[in-house]
């Protein structure tokens, strides 16, 4: 427990330390703090296995591999602020990134709660979300938000189809059993970041706004050391 919470504040700070030098520094010693603030919830992630007892490794594994995905976004993501002749790579790149590692988040929690209660209506619960949501999501952000996708109009729809459904399927199975509370806090949390990150790439003028900066990475890492957190359960 004690080098759990030792790592657990550490990934804390690396979070912090890389929100201070994007907001005031930026450039490569935005993108080299980031890399180590993800590193350290991946590192966190992979301790928490090592303690698990309760399931097999291999059924938690792919929690893991949604935090590698997550480390892989963070730094595409900081690559489109430095190299923005090809930040439409960069920005695909993330979005692909990111939505396997929510798809690889699911994998894992139906390993999890498979072996305890049927799936049928977390699943359904979560497509039913996001087939009603997402058209929502986007004439908020459209007409009310003012948003602008341009070319990346069918990946972000996409990208928000895959959010609204593990929303709906994590709260599901948090109602469920309450081990999944922490897990749904930490989808909830970073479907909240990617809402407020939709304003720095898509809204006219906010790509540099230090407040939304802050904001967005602050839910995002809480989201991240939270589904870290939740293999420590088991």
């Amino acid at each position: 427990m004690t080098m759990q919470i030792i790592l657990c504040v550490l990934t804390v700070i690396a979070a912090v330390a890389f929100i201070t030098t994007r907001t005031t520094v930026g450039g490569a010693w935005g993108i080299l703090t980031k890399t180590i603030a993800s590193v350290m919830f991946v590192a966190y992630g992979v301790f928490s296995l090592v303690q698990v007892t309760y399931f097999k490794p291999l059924a938690l594994a792919f929690i893991i591999l949604g935090l590698i995905f997550g480390m892989i976004g963070d730094v595409v993501l900081d690559l489109k602020v430095v190299y923005k002749e090809h930040q439409s790579i960069y920005l695909n790149a993330g979005m692909l990134s990111f939505g396997l590692g929510h798809i690889c988040y699911m994998l894992g929690a139906i390993f999890i709660a498979g072996n305890v209660f049927n799936l049928m209506w977390p699943v359904l619960t979560g497509v039913i979300a996001a087939v009603v949501l997402t058209p929502i999501i986007w004439v908020v952000s459209k007409y009310v938000l003012k948003l602008n996708f341009g070319k990346f109009l069918w990946q972000t729809l996409a990208y928000t189809f895959i959010l609204v459904f593990m929303v709906g399927f994590s709260i599901y199975l948090a109602v469920l059993a309450q081990e999944f509370i922490i897990f749904a806090g930490g989808i909830i949390l970073i479907f909240l970041s990617d809402l407020v990150l939709s304003q720095n790439y898509f809204l006219e003028g906010k790509e540099n706004d230090k407040f939304l900066i802050i904001v967005n990475h602050a839910l995002y890492y809480a989201g991240q050391i939270l589904m870290a957190t939740f293999l420590y359960l088991f």
